[in-house]
């Protein structure tokens, strides 16, 4: 399902001393089945572009089509809009509300006017693609630790079986096994149920590892929207806008520097593992 943007404009506190635009003349397409990074310093627009997918902002100017319908049209469903278009915010876990993890799950299926039966298949079948084992599921949420608290959350949303899960900065806060954890589980559920995936994050190693596409925000504006390896090419241009690259893309950059003729295209540590030895293969050979 695709998500066009054309010519989206957005500003903050129009026609006042406090005007700002947060998003200028975005134009982007995101086609069904991708797995987005969306990456920019604090303040680039990120945010304030992840909720216009689903109509939480609207823009000042400028159009947003879902499956080829304006979303702006008087007799667009914007309810549908939001049960197909998922939106995870930062520290999601704040949102959890209920007495146990399987009544938090259920709230918004429930919404959607499902039966009974229906809401327990989509519940249990999230919990289940989040990693919640059954015998926390009449657990209060309160009571599990931070990353299960964010599988619950995010399983909340999935339970409404949306077709694009846009999750904002999903591993804030969490140690780097359950960074993994979560976003093992988001890349197993994209491959496995061909949704589409827009991961807004910091980590660029994160970001390098599981997307197919990465945009890139700077003051609103898209700078970059590519492959990871194409973006990443870029680094230098990044840092002015105060962003990096993977560190594997300055690893394999210093030894290029060095005289170790290696591709510094690599961008995940098993690129450039298989990089390096393919070089000392070589040299091995030639040597």
């Amino acid at each position: 399902m695709s998500i066009t943007l054309d010519h989206v404009n957005y500003s903050y506190s129009v026609g006042s001393a406090y005007e700002k635009h947060a998003l200028k003349d975005v134009n982007l397409t995101i086609k069904d089945g991708e797995f987005i990074g969306l990456i920019g310093h604090t303040g680039s627009g990120k945010s304030t572009l992840i909720q216009h997918l689903n109509g939480l902002m609207k823009a000042t100017s400028g159009t947003i089509y879902y499956n080829g319908k304006d979303i702006y049209d008087n007799d667009f469903n914007m309810r549908e809009l939001r049960n197909k278009v998922g939106l995870v915010f930062q520290y999601p876990e704040h949102q959890l509300f209920e007495t146990t993890v399987i009544k938090d799950v259920s709230f918004g299926p429930k919404n959607q006017g499902l039966s009974q039966l229906e809401v327990d298949l989509h519940s249990y079948e999230a919990l289940k693609q989040v990693g919640i084992e059954e015998d926390l599921i009449d657990c209060s949420p309160f009571e599990l630790s931070g990353g299960q608290k964010r599988r619950v959350a995010i399983a909340g949303v999935l339970a409404m079986r949306p077709e694009v899960l846009i999750l904002d900065e999903p591993t804030a806060g969490l140690d780097p096994a359950g960074r993994d954890e979560i976003l093992d589980q988001i890349s197993k559920l994209h491959k496995e149920r061909n949704i589409t995936v827009i991961l807004v994050s910091h980590s660029m190693e994160d970001v390098a590892k599981y997307v197919d596409r990465i945009i890139v925000m700077n003051k609103g504006e898209v700078v970059y929207s590519d492959v990871p390896k194409k973006v990443f090419a870029n680094y230098k241009v990044l840092e002015t806008i105060g962003l990096a690259a993977p560190q594997v893309t300055y690893v394999m950059n210093g030894l290029r520097e060095q005289g170790i003729m290696v591709d510094t295209n690599a961008t995940t540590i098993h690129e450039a593992k298989e990089e390096i030895l393919k070089w000392a293969r070589r040299e091995i050979i030639e040597g």
